[in-house]
């Protein structure tokens, strides 16, 4: 792959999750508005459920299809390779979404705070199945590079659950319109993939032939879904036991808010992982530990200032797009922006433990800074509630990171460009001090403030000369052909 066809993927890509980024952030005043602090906190801790099972359902082994598909010319054995897997994870959904459905009750008493709930968890329950089959439908146009297909989806999914969300909240359902159009959405996200597949590759009932070397690499993985989870989103769980379902409403909010840097990872890993296996699988070291620094490159090009911004513009976030319940989440932004991008540069850093199938090591970072992040909340959420858990999940990020690199650099260290890392963040704050001097107490100033700010942060990094002069060229020639093909 071009560096100039990788740049272009990762662009594609990066617009659908803009795209689907707006679908989801404009969720977020709707349902917080309509809904209030405690009805969204109750939407917030199925939405962790939910993200806690899904990927037992899936078993590592939509990680395993990527790595072990990728490049493979046999269109028998990717056929029946697919419907393996798909079988697997269709059948482990089904069985734990029953699971949950017949422990709502005790759910909603124990862990929710509320027997009300059972009936929320009930309808929810459904989404584990939904989630697990849809990844793994969608990982296959990652595998094979079918960038405009999965960024087409993408965007039906994020658009269509916002539109059949709105419209069902216009019609009275309340919390439950929010499980309902998920629900809508995936299910025909899948029927869709499904009739995409079959058409490029046929259908093949599971014959399980070779599934045997997928699950020895994917089922390490497993145990590490579980554990990032207690990193990621147990501190909603214990927010709640500590501080109720309105605290909890009030942390998910500014948390979406916040984890919104995440989002710039997705585009990179979506093309990175699939490129580095094949460039790694053909002897290729240099070449994937070169992109693998480009990919930390320009993830921080866009991760510095967005956790910057989001810092600087927090509470006019939270007064704009929320009601005056929410306010107090301004506080907990900056440490989960921060987080996201540790949680970025760890993707990145982690695929080097993939591609020397030293997956075991995965399992103990996950585990160690699990261990930590449950400490601290237990230990700072009593005396500085939202604030300590947001804090507890920072440092938690930045022990995977520092533990990730020790161990991954043993077998392939890339060139990290620390000076290209400080440019960068000396145009943020460049940034940030032009935005101070502007109002943002409205949605118009707002974004006309992030708009001006994103202006200058490019503007500051070209002057800089922060990009060396090849990538400078190959900026240019990308707009050229963009320039011309409209033309």
């Amino acid at each position: 792959m071009s560096n100039y066809k990788l740049i272009k993927d990762i662009g594609i890509v990066a617009i659908s999750q803009i795209l689907t980024s707006l679908g989801s952030f404009l969720l977020l005043p709707i349902i917080s508005k309509t809904l209030g602090p405690y009805d969204y906190g109750t939407w917030a801790q199925i939405s962790v459920t939910v993200s806690l099972l899904s990927p037992v359902a899936i078993m590592g082994l939509s990680m395993g299809i990527v790595r072990f598909l990728s490049g493979e010319k046999d269109l028998k054995r990717v056929r029946e390779t697919y419907f393996s897997v798909l079988f697997i994870v269709f059948s482990a959904g089904l069985l734990i979404s029953s699971m949950l459905y017949l422990s709502s009750n005790y759910l909603a008493g124990s862990i929710f705070g509320d027997p009300k709930a059972s009936y929320y968890i009930q309808c929810g329950s459904i989404l584990v199945l939904l989630l697990a089959v849809e990844q793994i439908s969608l990982y296959y146009f990652r595998i094979f590079q079918k960038i405009d297909t999965f960024a087409s989806l993408s965007i039906f999914k994020s658009i269509g659950h916002l539109i059949v969300t709105i419209i069902l909240l216009h019609s009275g359902f309340g919390l439950l319109s929010i499980i309902v159009s998920l629900a809508l959405i995936e299910s025909t996200l899948f029927v869709i993939s499904m009739y995409l597949i079959v058409s490029e590759i046929g259908f093949s009932l599971p014959r399980f032939k070779g599934i045997k070397e997928i699950l020895k690499y994917s089922l390490p993985l497993t145990p590490n879904s579980v554990i990032r989870w207690v990193t990621d989103s147990s501190d909603r769980y214990l927010v709640t036991y500590f501080m109720g379902l309105t605290s909890a409403g009030v942390y998910s909010a500014a948390y979406g808010i916040g984890n919104l840097v995440t989002l710039m990872i997705t585009p990179i890993q979506f093309i990175l992982f699939p490129e580095l296996s094949r460039l790694y699988n053909q002897g290729k070291d240099a070449e994937a530990a070169n992109y693998i620094n480009l990919s930390l490159r320009y993830f921080l090009y866009g991760a510095i200032p967005a956790c910057l911004g989001l810092t600087f513009l927090s509470r006019p976030l939270l007064v704009i797009i929320t009601t005056p319940e929410f306010i107090s989440g301004s506080n907990v932004i900056p440490y989960v922006a921060f987080s996201g991008l540790l949680a970025g540069v760890f993707q990145i850093l982690i695929n080097i433990t993939h591609l020397v199938k030293k997956t075991q090591f995965n399992l103990f970072i996950h585990l160690f800074a699990a261990l930590a992040n449950a400490i601290l909340n237990f230990l700072l959420i009593p005396p500085f509630g939202i604030v300590g858990a947001a804090f507890a999940t920072l440092v938690a990020y930045l022990l995977m990171v520092l533990i990730c690199a020790k161990v991954s650099f043993k077998y392939l260290k890339p060139n990290i460009d620390w000076i290209f890392i400080s440019k960068s963040i000396l145009s943020s704050f460049i940034m940030c001090t032009f935005l101070f001097f502007l109002d943002s107490n409205s949605l118009f100033s707002l974004v006309r403030n992030v708009v001006i700010g994103a202006i200058l942060y490019v503007v500051s990094t070209f002057l800089l000369k922060t990009f060396n002069q090849k990538e400078q060229d190959l900026i240019k020639s990308g707009i050229s052909k963009i320039i011309k093909k409209r033309s």
